[in-house]
């Protein structure tokens, strides 16, 4: 009876919670809660979020951003909530850059009854720079466990008044309560848009807008929106979504024009073919399109004649990435040659202008940029035009041999000619040629991983499994595998993590073109297992080295399953099975298929004698598997990993 009393308790606690906007002064409510009833699993729980956007006026507009954040830590994972990063834009060599101030921060713990507040000191506080256009502020709150409040607060100033930052109502966390406020002055007409799942309420009203210029004080109209969320379910990200941030109900501005009456007008409102204009105009980008080769020289030294279109492609990529490496950074906008053979190192957009350079001079002409807002950072927007939605370019190329085109990233280190990382396989890509007439592209399907494996192995009669494997990673798959690689921290670490996902014994393991850009990377192991035996019977599940992984177990899930690339496996074990045993048990031939065969898997077994054949092939040929599908999705995930989990059994003959 104790138990259930307690625990209706701790549920009236959370449903019993009132909206509490005072920072330093966390309700017994908010101190006592030990579970929040909409998540009971949350391991911590926003409990107020407020966000106010001012225009101000120093020497000229700023847009201020007041941030308050309450948080109650519930588990010991939640304790994260203390840790707390702040990205603000900040060019180096700047004054444009934007201003973190006000940071202050707390933690509230119950002790002996009494609430002890642990505030944040100066010595907690770092700033770091990111690269040439980033930093961050860091902090962690002191004295934070399971049951502490956090709070902080902090103030971004911005000179950038035309883009104002997006406002997320959701984040990794379940949220209680949060409210959003900006105050536009009348010179300024925005465009005001809710997008998200989860229900949040707008209101717009009239107001003033006031500021002390010199010895004058400035008055105008202004427009007041006000949004508010409650009970709002946490988002959390997966490595099957590319942005989490787009399924997160957010408030975005986009500016339409700046009006002052009677002395000035701007248009802002954009369409793409007006975004095209404007970077072949602009001369960190358009005046590029004519960058100087910054390695004539050298090319002049390569024969490139009788290749074809790619093969020379191919060649000049591999030169210049070898010259001038990438700098880890990504950019709408380039250097000139002269630059960068000072600086050494580039940008992926520099690198882009340069290969196109290089191309030039070796008669290919069929190239442009196209630019693009990578998955991770999100969506381009569908209702308006916008230059600050773009982060990245790559080149589309076309071959007049056989009127075919095929893509390339100069930064894109281990990716074959005519592939690019998941990460630019977006659905929207702008072409911009030299005139200025863009069209959309849709890189998705521009190239696809493929891979292909055998593993030969026998079974000795007193239950060893000795064999060798090989496979063969092509196209998108090469580029992927060289990153998986290049992420671990040598090659005696990978050779280990491989060996314990196969459970088995690594003999000898070599790589094949792991440094190049080629299209292939082939790998070879011989291996042994000790298999599962008794007096009787060798117990053997004859799926070697095929990946019988499931992500997809949840009865149900809230956002789409996003995968990667288009992607074919093919995958083939021959076994050889120990004389004096036959077969008791053995899988059987099968096929797996998704509603308009969107995904597919097939296995085939054969025996002779006691050889047996293993075919097995999964192709998949959508990217995106919405809420709707993931049942039919699910489903299927669970038939592939049940037929890779069934057994061979052997038993001794009689």
């Amino acid at each position: 009876m104790l138990t259930l009393i307690s625990f209706v308790g701790i549920v009236f606690q959370a449903d019993a919670l009132e909206v509490n906007k005072k920072m330093g002064k966390p309700t017994d409510e908010e101190m006592n809660m030990t579970v929040y009833a909409p998540d009971p699993d949350a391991e911590a729980v926003k409990l107020y979020s407020s966000t106010d956007v001012q225009f101000e006026v120093r020497t000229d507009f700023i847009v201020v951003y007041r941030v308050k954040e309450r948080i109650k830590v519930l588990k010991p994972e939640g304790t994260s909530a203390a840790d707390v990063t702040i990205l603000f834009f900040d060019p180096v060599g700047s004054s444009a850059g934007d201003k973190i101030s006000g940071v202050k921060g707390s933690a509230f713990n119950l002790e002996d009854g009494k609430v002890v507040r642990s505030k944040l000191t100066g010595d907690l506080k770092t700033k770091e720079r990111l690269d040439k256009y980033y930093s961050q502020v860091k902090f962690s709150i002191p004295n934070v466990k399971v049951g502490t409040v956090v709070e902080y607060e902090f103030q971004r100033e911005s000179s950038h008044i035309y883009a104002i930052s997006d406002w997320y109502a959701q984040g990794p966390r379940p949220v209680f309560f949060t409210e959003y406020d900006i105050t536009i002055p009348e010179w300024f007409n925005f465009s005001t848009e809710q997008r998200g799942r989860a229900q949040v309420i707008g209101e717009t009203k009239p107001g003033d807008f006031k500021a002390v210029v010199g010895a004058d004080l400035l008055t105008a109209r202004a427009t007041i929106h006000h949004f508010e969320g409650r009970e709002l379910p946490a988002v959390k990200d997966d490595e099957h979504i590319w942005c989490v941030e787009d399924y997160m109900t957010k408030v975005e501005h986009d500016l339409r024009s700046i009006t002052i009456t009677g002395s000035y007008y701007k248009n802002f409102q954009n369409s793409w073919s007006d975004v095209d204009k404007m970077l072949v105009g602009d001369e960190d980008f358009g005046k590029y399109y004519n960058m100087d080769n910054p390695l004539a020289k050298e090319q002049a030294d390569l024969h490139l004649d009788g290749l074809s279109v790619k093969e020379k492609t191919a060649k000049l990529r591999d030169l210049l990435m070898a010259y001038y490496p990438w700098d880890k950074t990504y950019g709408l906008y380039g250097m000139s040659a002269r630059k960068l053979q000072k600086e050494g190192t580039a940008n992926s957009c520099t690198l882009n202008f340069a290969l196109m350079s290089m191309l030039r001079d070796a008669g290919i002409t069929q190239v442009a940029p196209v630019v693009l807002s990578r998955r991770s950072k999100g969506r381009l927007p569908y209702a308006h035009a916008s230059v600050a939605a773009l982060n990245t370019m790559v080149l589309v190329v076309g071959d007049p041999a056989d009127s075919t085109v095929f893509y390339v990233d100069a930064a894109a280190k281990g990716y074959p000619v005519g592939s690019l990382p998941a990460d630019y396989l977006v659905d929207r890509g702008r072409l911009v040629n030299k005139a200025a007439q863009g069209r959309w592209t849709d890189l998705r399907k521009c190239c696809e991983g493929k891979v292909v494996t055998l593993a030969t192995a026998t079974v000795s009669p007193d239950g060893e499994l000795k064999g060798e494997y090989s496979a063969a990673y092509h196209d998108v798959s090469a580029g992927h595998f060289r990153d998986i690689y290049r992420d671990v921290t040598d090659s005696v670490a990978f050779v280990q993590q491989f060996a314990s996902s196969m459970n088995v014994e690594i003999e000898s393991y070599t790589l094949e073109g792991i440094e190049s850009n080629e299209e292939d990377v082939k790998e070879q192991v011989t291996f042994t297992r000790r298999l599962d035996t008794d007096d009787e019977h060798i117990y053997l599940n004859p799926f070697l080295f095929i990946p019988a992984t499931n992500d997809f177990k949840a009865e149900t899930r809230d956002l789409p399953v996003e995968f990667g690339y288009w992607t074919t496996e093919r995958r083939t074990v021959q076994l050889t099975l120990p004389e004096g045993y036959e077969v008791e048990e053995m899988p059987k031939s099968a096929t797996l298929t998704m509603p308009n065969d969107v995904m597919s898997c097939r296995v085939r077994v054969r025996q002779t004698g006691n050889n047996l054949a293993i075919s097995y092939s999964l192709v998949r040929k959508t990217l995106l598997y919405d809420t709707n599908d993931y049942t039919n999705l699910r489903d299927f995930c669970a038939g592939v990993e049940s037929k890779l989990g069934e057994m061979i059994v052997l038993k001794k003959k009689a």
